[in-house]
């Protein structure tokens, strides 16, 4: 018995030794790898990456259709806001998904009406950078889905039962009941998000832009590139059996029987990065509908490395998508989006840009100040460009290549104008003024358009200036929901129609007294 027990004992301090090294063990390791900075740092960097980023399961085609820019109302002060932790505008997809909606009803046509919207601190206003339509957006049809828009107005509190709808072209406004669900949780997200920016609108030529009173320092963002091979894109837009050809202007070109084919980009330093797909198809007419879905199609079937692809704008027959990042656009050789969908009557054209933004690199503090939107404005008209002239104003990224490394970017914030149909910065333009007048004072004949888009530009100078520009200022009258009601004209067509505007812009501003809260 004696001995049996002293069996038992060593054997009971053989576990117990070893149990003991095992949790030495494990606090040792735990230390170690809470302790390390270099696996914090990592750590911190991958979550900011992700929630920079978009989740890209989520590609249905409505997503491609989220709003660009995000407003609210906080103490009688309107705010362009943007959370780098929640992609706000796919939010508001992903809410309008569960929610509920009843019948679309057109409401108001009147500009005090629209202005009074504007104004409303009672909504999230969701705003888009061109016209889209309810089906687009809901995925359905219905009677009136084919009214356009590009503003969303969503109620603060749930107890508002309408969601409101704005299209700056006509000024004319549009409601729909929300039958169940609530958009609580979104207007919460919204209403949190850190970074914002004071802003009132500027009333264009048929749409109205941010207006920013005081300068604006926008973060400098750095990122690794990469570029998908054209073997890549050959094999999803033309199959496995395609020939490979040399076209006359040197371009080489891939293509799969008699209606498909891939031009790619030329090889060397004059690569640009930019594809040309081509679908040759039987004669068809498309709804403006039907052009908005089909492109976005097209875009998912490239099988882009998608970060935040979005509607842009639509032109004619042309449909544009955009990357954003942080709440801004990119544009492509500082006057392209990435991605244009041309859809003809006997064929679609998509021309691409291949360049994919791989790893961003952490944030080193870098900040560039914009100047105020009437020092832009005044500018702008010190080159000959008007007021009256200018289509659309937006902050974006140029793209801003590395001098040591290929494969690093880094994107600038700048500004954006488009003016005659075309796009580009306010140092593009300056330099393409700058070339006509050389053109005229040494006799050359001018281009018979002097708004050509330019494929490079340089960094931006801006001058602040003191003096005010033309357009004036003016004060929103305070609104009440009463107000959208009560005026129940029935709009002529709506794709046809265009707002008339006087000589003198008018800007929207975003101290308008708070409006009464009602149910309508």
């Amino acid at each position: 018995m004696k001995f049996k027990f002293k069996f038992k004992f060593n054997d009971f301090l053989l576990h117990l030794a070893t149990l003991t090294v095992i949790l030495i063990s494990i606090g040792l390791w735990v230390t170690v790898m809470t302790s390390d900075q270099r696996f914090s740092r990592i750590s911190n960097e991958s979550s900011s990456q992700r929630s920079a980023s978009l989740s890209t399961h989520y590609r249905n085609v409505q997503s491609f259709y989220a709003p660009g820019q995000t407003y609210v109302f906080q103490n009688g002060v309107r705010y362009q806001v943007h959370d780098a932790k929640r992609n706000l505008p796919l939010k508001f997809v992903q809410y309008l998904e569960k929610v509920k909606l009843g019948t679309i009803e057109k409401m108001s046509t009147t500009a005090s009406d629209y202005e009074r919207l504007l104004a409303d601190q009672n909504y999230i206003m969701f705003a888009y950078p061109d016209q889209i339509n309810f089906t687009v957006l809901l995925g359905k049809k219905q009677a009136n889905s084919s009214l356009q828009f590009n503003r969303v107005f969503v109620p603060v509190k749930s107890k508002t039962r309408y969601l409101y709808f704005g299209n700056d072209k006509g000024s004319r406004v549009y409601r729909v009941k929300i039958k169940s669900g609530s958009f609580r949780q979104l207007a919460k997200y919204v209403k949190s998000a850190q970074d914002r920016q004071e802003v009132s609108f500027l009333h264009l030529k048929k749409l109205y832009v941010p207006f920013y009173a005081k300068e604006i320092k926008a973060k400098e963002y750095s990122y690794l590139i990469s570029y998908q091979s054209s073997s890549y894109y050959a094999s999803r837009l033309l199959g496995s059996s395609y020939r490979k050809s040399v076209a006359k202007n040197g371009r080489t070109v891939y293509t799969a029987g008699y209606s498909k084919r891939l031009q790619i980009p030329k090889e060397g330093k004059s690569n640009d990065h930019q594809y040309l797909y081509q679908n040759y198809l039987t004669s068809q007419e498309r709804t403006a509908t039907q052009e908005m879905l089909e492109s976005a199609a097209y875009v998912k079937q490239l099988g882009l490395a998608e970060q935040d692809l979005r509607f842009f704008e639509s032109s004619g027959k042309t449909v544009s998508y955009i990357n954003y990042i942080e709440g801004y656009p990119i544009f492509a050789n500082d006057a392209l989006a990435q991605t244009q969908v041309t859809m003809g009557t006997e064929s679609v054209s998509v021309a691409f840009s291949s360049m994919n933004l791989q790893i961003p690199i952490p944030y080193d503090g870098h900040v560039k100040t914009l100047p105020k939107t009437a020092t832009l404005l005044k500018e702008l008209n010190s080159i000959g460009i008007k007021e009256s002239e200018i289509e659309k104003i937006t902050i974006g990224y140029h793209i801003q290549a590395d001098k040591k490394r290929s494969d690093l970017i880094t994107l600038v914030p700048t500004y954006f104008i488009k003016v005659g149909g075309s796009w580009n910065s306010l140092a593009g333009w300056k330099k393409i003024k700058a070339e006509n007048t050389d053109q005229l004072m040494e006799g050359s004949s001018p281009s018979s358009s002097s708004y050509l888009s330019s494929s490079s530009s340089s960094n931006e100078s801006s001058s602040e200036a003191n003096s005010s520009v033309s357009s004036s200022v003016s004060q929103a009258p305070a609104s009440s929901q009463e107000a959208y009601s009560s005026s129940r004209s029935q709009p002529a067509a709506e794709s046809s129609s265009s707002s008339s505007s006087s000589s003198s812009s008018s800007a929207v501003s975003a101290s308008s007294a708070s409006s009464k809260e009602g149910e309508k």
